[in-house]
């Protein structure tokens, strides 16, 4: 199997049934895809299939047919933490120093979890006015690792999707395009959100919908939450994702805004994508190549 090293990366973004691989190139001419690959699972993957041996079989069983298919192996690779696995609070930076906030927000992370602050794994997103703390259960991650030793993963990095949908926006030079902006990725069932205020992260969220919702009204409420909490406006919606793209349309509309498509590859030499898909067809890519993009920068 040929292994493509330091100059390679994977990004794994599980959503429901569908596994969605991104592996990218890079080098003096920049970054290539090298692969863009969807499959089914035969079951859904919310975190009880995480825990449970013979359902996470099946994800790896994937995993390593799409590795073999495609002729690349998993060296260095990040996958999506499920939604309903992370906890993610916004405060305020105090402090001019990073150390000084670092240790603030971590005292704030301790009042917040109180008792079980110990069962948690904490990290930090810090931009210029505010502080994300990310916490996630040791026993969740611990189930990550397994996972990736059994695929085969030999450095394995765990992020969240909207910091990944962001990451895929900057690199493909999209972002700041306004002052104020949200990113969307509807998938099927469910949806991230991230508010980007002078091209930093301003606020993050996700919902989730049955059959019988008004997937545009869940969207809405859930963009209206995001304003109302950060006090602030947008003058642009990027979407992307493997849902109906009208839906992100009519979210603009509703909001007074224009609506642009987040193509994760928009950066990317023409002549080495190889591939005639539209910006709509990458942009099912853009959670899993952010993620890949993670593990080119680390």
């Amino acid at each position: 199997m040929f292994g493509f090293g330091k100059k390679s990366a994977t990004g794994i973004h599980v959503s429901g049934r569908i596994v969605r691989v991104a592996t990218l190139g890079s080098g003096r001419g920049g970054v290539w895809p090298l692969a863009l690959v969807e499959s089914e699972l035969e079951s859904p993957f919310d975190p009880a299939a995480l825990a449970d041996d013979k359902q996470r079989q099946d994800l790896v069983s994937t995993l390593e047919g799409i590795a073999d298919e495609c002729g690349f192996d998993y060296g260095n690779t990040c996958i999506s933490l499920d939604r309903r696995l992370a906890l993610i609070k916004r405060r305020p930076l105090v402090a001019d120093a990073d150390k000084d906030n670092y240790e603030h927000l971590l005292w704030e992370s301790e009042q917040i979890l109180a008792e079980e602050a110990g069962e948690f794994s904490l990290d930090f997103v810090m931009t210029q006015d505010w502080g994300f703390v990310v916490a996630a259960r040791y026993s969740a991650l611990d189930c990550y690792i397994d996972l990736g030793d059994e695929a085969g993963v030999a450095r394995l990095d765990v992020d969240l999707a909207p910091f990944a949908l962001y990451n895929a926006g900057e690199c493909a030079e999209l972002l700041p395009g306004e002052k104020s902006e949200l990113l969307l990725y509807a998938d099927v069932g469910e949806a991230w959100l991230m508010l980007v205020q002078e091209g930093e992260p301003l606020a993050v969220g996700s919902c989730s919908w049955e059959e019988e919702d008004e997937v545009v009204e869940v969207l809405e409420g859930t963009a209206r939450k995001l304003l109302q909490d950060a006090g602030s406006d947008i003058q642009r919606v990027w979407g992307a994702g493997a849902g109906d793209m009208a839906w992100s349309e009519e979210l603009a509309g509703k909001l007074g805004v224009p609506r642009s498509i987040l193509d994760p590859l928009a950066a990317v030499d023409p002549d080495l994508l190889g591939e005639d898909a539209t910006p709509e067809q990458r942009s099912v890519y853009a959670i899993a190549v952010g993620l890949a993009q993670r593990g080119l920068a680390g």
